[in-house]
């Protein structure tokens, strides 16, 4: 070693020998302020409401989640924001990694042994364990290769924030402060580290090629400018790490820490399944923070407010009153205002107070009312916060106890409690779609395969009543043995829960149940997502165990089977518009596309927002019954994309903006231009919302609406005389 290295070695930075204490008196203070701090935040969440159901079954899945979205960063790396998911993928895997360098330094501080040993490879502690030794020189290396990727990361969110602007990303001085932190992080970490490679005269470590290339700049500086550099960046570590740490319960980073335990007590039902209250015990929904549970508090801490949630959101994309992220932000501000009310019962003087209600003390009521349940929100968020159950259990108390809610619904409730349908038309005129001769009914002495549940919407609206002969024909054609209920059919309460009123949304799923069962009905096809997802995830807590088919996955079986023949070709354009609850909620996303795909001649277009990014057409969550009176109407903002994807596709010198674009999401949806061709569906109520919005926006003789079951029966071949257009009866 040379006589500048040894001068190096032996050269200590000033106060090294008092660093015992000064590390213990800088650990102790930076815990004790942590502890403090996170002593309320837990025992705001103990004082909230059990969360229903048990959140540490299935372990194995569980952990597989957390491998996923927690370790794995699954959700981040999502096309629509693939790059800044990748920069913050960077950046978590050199905190993941710089963990273990972190408690090193912390151990440096307390030890000089341990500091000689860690930071000199050619100690003779690493001499007599080799494999020890290639252990380390491997972390070594990658902590340097992930330490500079998180420097990276943090500048490009950097120059995001400053330059670029998403529209997503609130501005916020404690972003550009955070982001200050990690870079001092990985800064610090390379100053300490280059430091001593100069101290020991080694110009180069292959094990630390970004240290190296720093102790390369150093090396030119005298040796006490080195010494005090490395001692520096040594205790402006330590300091940033604590001042970090203590910062991040303040914040929207606190997501650090709540994010993978947040991940692991994630809901394993579908999305589409909503909580069973137990109405005995007067469990009506949530009034004031004191009846949301522990898991939905611990959702807010761990909201990153990183705005994925806004990017296809129908509300906020359509300018209406409601954010996902705003939510979360008002409601966590709030909480955090008031923790002492919340854990205690008293204010901060120690006097007794009442909370204020959720609705209409800490959120607009317009913010709860606006949600369509769509799950977007909960699709994109990478800490898998629960988002519309939240909301759900607001209207439930506004609608049970308060009897508040938008005087449109009052028709849709009483339409559902004294005619079984929310349009309140007569229970005998159910079955007028039918014709003669009658369907076969469940109970006559029949033996049948399924259930054909023709829902409200496919008994009682004239343009659905189109669909439901069309696909009884496509059944007959093919053979299906099924019937109906005939005049015994009522709603599935679909509706009516997620509009709030979860006791009619009870009755009507206890007496369908006992129904079904005492009919020993084993299977159902349904026409409406919104009956599929009430039937298949939501029935089965009332005892009502079904098969249940989306006719869209009966028409590609049919199909595939070769047991419908499909001849007519399909000259226009098409398209498929996603539904809410078949595909984001419950995964349908090929069975459609399969049976359009094979109608003869069909070019089946994508639209720019599709599969898991579908845009909502406005309906859903209630939303079908209520007046849409502020922004942009929903179902126009989609139809613009559809008229936008069929002219882009004739002429593709018309441009089609990102759907994802930074500065204003959902621009696709703001085209007024024309576009011809058809527009495939598989919802009625979606069915409605884009014929409305055809016709709104003056596109009558451009855009047709059809469901996928009127295309597939207009392409059969019919060989079958029960199953004409005529005589849908069997």
């Amino acid at each position: 070693m040379s006589d500048r290295a040894t001068l190096l070695l032996r050269r200590r930075p000033t106060g090294h020998d008092m660093s015992p204490i000064f590390t213990s008196l800088l650990l102790a203070a930076g815990l004790l302020f942590f502890a403090v701090t996170i002593f309320w935040r837990v025992r705001v969440l103990f004082a909230l409401k059990p969360e229903p159901g048990n959140r540490l079954d299935r372990a194995a899945e569980r952990a597989e989640a957390l491998l996923v979205f927690g370790l794995g960063q699954r959700r981040l790396l999502d096309r629509e924001e693939r790059g800044p998911g990748l920069m913050h993928a960077a950046i978590f895997a050199a905190f993941m990694v710089l963990a273990a360098r972190t408690l090193m330094l912390f151990v440096m501080g307390f030890s000089e042994g341990a500091h000689a040993v860690l930071s000199l490879p050619t100690h003779w502690y690493w001499s007599a364990h080799p494999n020890l030794a290639a252990v380390y020189h491997g972390y070594l290396l990658v902590k340097d290769v992930v330490a500079l990727l998180a420097v990276w990361g943090a500048s490009y969110f950097w120059f995001l924030r400053w330059r670029v602007k998403p529209d997503r990303m609130t501005p916020s001085w404690e972003a550009f402060l955070i982001l200050g932190f990690i870079i001092g992080l990985m800064v610090t970490e390379f100053l300490f580290g280059a430091s001593h490679l100069v101290a020991q005269g080694r110009p180069f470590d292959s094990a630390e090629p970004v240290t190296s290339t720093v102790a390369y700049l150093l090396s030119g500086l005298s040796p006490g400018a080195v010494a005090f550099l490395g001692n520096l960046g040594f205790w402006l570590h330590l300091c940033i790490i604590l001042a970090f740490l203590n910062f991040l319960p303040y914040g929207k980073h606190f997501h650090v820490i709540t994010a993978l335990p947040n991940v692991y007590l994630r809901r394993l039902s579908p999305s589409g399944k909503l909580s069973t209250p137990n109405l005995e015990k007067e469990e009506f929904g949530a009034k004031t923070f004191k009846d949301l549970s522990w898991k939905q508090a611990l959702d807010l801490y761990s909201c990153t407010e990183c705005g994925r949630c806004q990017t296809h959101c129908p509300t906020y994309v359509t300018g209406k009153p409601l954010t996902h992220k705003g939510v979360n932000q008002d409601l966590k501000h709030w909480l955090w205002a008031n923790q002492t009310l919340l854990a205690t019962g008293n204010d901060e003087q120690g006097a007794a107070a009442e909370l204020p209600p959720l609705v209409g003390g800490v959120l607009k009521p317009e913010t709860v009312w606006a949600c369509t349940s769509c799950s977007w929100c909960e699709t994109a968020c990478p800490v898998l916060i629960e988002n519309v159950p939240r909301l759900i259990d607001m209207r439930r108390y506004k609608v049970q106890v308060e009897a508040d809610f938008p005087p449109e619904i009052q028709r849709v409730f009483e339409g559902m409690e004294r005619q079984g349908n929310p349009w309140g038309l007569s229970q005998e005129a159910r079955t007028e779609w039918e014709g003669e001769p009658r369907l076969h009914r469940f109970g006559d002495g029949g033996q049948y395969e399924y259930l054909f549940f023709v829902g409200c919407a496919g008994a009682y609206d004239e343009r659905q009543k189109k669909v439901t002969r069309a696909l009884v024909r496509v059944m007959q054609e093919a053979g299906v043995s099924f019937a109906t209920l005939g005049n015994e059919e009522v709603c599935t309460g679909d509706s009516a829960r997620r509009l709030g009123n979860e006791y009619l949304f009870q009755t009507m799923a206890k007496a369908n149940v006992e129904k079904w069962n005492g009919l020993e009905v084993k299977a159902v096809i349904t026409q409406c997502p919104h009956c599929f997802n009430t039937i298949r995830n939501e029935y089965p807590e009332f005892g009502g165990n079904y098969r249940v088919v989306s006719h869209t996955e009966l028409l590609a079986e049919l199909v595939r089977e070769g047991r419908v023949r499909l001849s007519r070709v399909m000259a226009e354009r098409l398209a498929f518009h996603d539904p809410c609850y078949l595909g984001r909620h419950n995964g349908v996303f090929d069975a459609p596309r399969e049976a359009l795909a094979a109608l003869p001649g069909a070019k089946l277009l994508e639209l720019p927002r599709s599969r898991r990014e579908s845009f909502c057409c406005g309906a859903g969550g209630g939303r079908m019954w209520l007046e849409e009176k502020i922004g942009q109407r929903i179902n126009q903002n989609r139809l613009n994309e559809v008229a936008l994807a069929f002219a882009h596709a004739a002429e593709p010198g018309v441009e089609v903006p990102s759907a994802t674009d930074k500065r204003k999401p959902g621009k696709v949806g703001e085209y007024q231009g024309p576009g011809k061709g058809v527009l495939a569906v598989a919802c009625p109520f979606c069915m409605t919302m884009l014929r409305d919005a055809v016709n709104e926006t003056g596109r009558e003789e451009a855009i047709q609406v059809k469901d996928v079951a009127e295309l597939v029966a207009e392409a059969m071949e019919v060989k079958s005389a029960a199953a004409t257009p005529e005589k849908p009866g069997a």
